[in-house]
């Protein structure tokens, strides 16, 4: 089947599950099978310590708002120093006594990534007992990290996901804990392609490039799970269509075509129930909406094979090795 008309394809029914799935439509549905998610709000998060990346706005400030309110302690990673610091001040003033720590990373980084999970492992040897993964980045043309890396690869999932997460399993797996990865439904469009992903070749599209770095997440959740022996729970979600500054940034007018798009409680509602919920009531590997594992493919020719699911892993432990520990 011709390449143009078979992305065509996969947009078109993409688009069409969404409209019925991510929108607020569909929140609205999903969760009226478990009253919306008043059950969260009755959880005590007490001597409980989660990371969240990407925290100072959107999806991850939001996940971050409830777990701190529910007194968990909550180290918020954040870009940029003046917004991080804003956003932690007034999440302990919202939440009194909050329990809220700032750590001031680029997660497209490897250096900064490394540096962040040592600071962790000296404040927290006894351990964590959630790594959420929701920072990105989308920049408008191909551009290079100072370590020269494709920014949204980077920021999604080669140092944000992948590396962040391996540096931070000794203390994950002190806690029999979790790895949540906030991906996006947008990496349904596409079939993983490591030369894609990382800019080698091609064209560069802003949306393509997130789609692809989204799939990755996935495809790394799933993958580790399925090792022998793996003691971290790991899982990868979708917000749903919600209203956030990236999606205005990656969407601009076209924001009209998501409508009516979700808030951002109905978006961050089944990620924070990844969060806490039981280990036994969470199937690691799956790549969930809502509480509910989804489908991880549209159509057969975006599905990835097991070799190159491998041979993705194999190239995300062979660039971070190669930049020193």
């Amino acid at each position: 089947m011709g390449g143009a008309i078979s992305q065509s394809i996969v947009t078109y029914r993409f688009y069409m599950h969404g409209r019925k799935h991510f929108t607020q439509t569909g929140w609205k549905t999903h969760s009226a099978a478990y009253g919306h998610g008043q059950d969260l709000q009755s959880m005590n998060l007490r001597g409980r310590v989660h990371v969240v990346t990407g925290a100072n706005s959107g999806i991850g400030r939001e996940v971050c708002e409830y777990l701190v309110g529910r007194g968990s302690r909550v180290y918020m990673v954040c870009r940029n120093a003046g917004r991080g610091k804003q956003a932690r001040d007034e999440i302990a003033e919202k939440v009194g006594g909050a329990d809220v720590h700032l750590l001031v990373a680029d997660c497209g980084l490897a250096a900064d990534m490394r540096r962040v999970a040592s600071e962790l492992k000296e404040k927290e040897a006894e351990g964590i007992d959630c790594l959420v993964c929701n920072a990105g980045a989308m920049t408008p043309k191909r551009t290079l990290t100072s370590e020269g890396h494709e920014v949204t690869f980077a920021s999604h999932f080669l140092h944000g996901t992948y590396l962040l997460s391996q540096e931070l399993r000794p203390l994950i797996k002190k806690n029999e804990g979790r790895v949540v990865a906030v991906s996006s439904g947008g990496m349904l469009n596409v079939k993983y392609d490591h030369g894609y992903a990382t800019g080698a070749k091609g064209s560069y599209d802003k949306q393509l490039s997130y789609a692809y770095a989204k799939r990755a997440q996935v495809l790394m959740c799933e993958y580790l799970a399925n090792q022998p022996g793996e003691q971290i729970t790991f899982v990868s979600c979708h917000p749903g269509w919600t209203d956030t500054p990236g999606v205005e940034f990656a969407y601009g007018s076209q924001r009209k075509w998501l409508q009516p798009m979700r808030t951002l409680w109905e978006g961050a509602e089944g990620i924070c129930w990844l969060c806490v919920a039981p280990t036994d009531e969470i199937k690691a590997g799956s790549f969930y909406l809502d509480r509910q594992p989804q489908k991880t493919s549209l159509a057969s020719w975006t599905s990835n094979t097991k070799k190159e699911v491998e041979e993705m892993m194999a190239a995300a432990r062979a660039a971070t090795n190669s930049q020193g520990s």
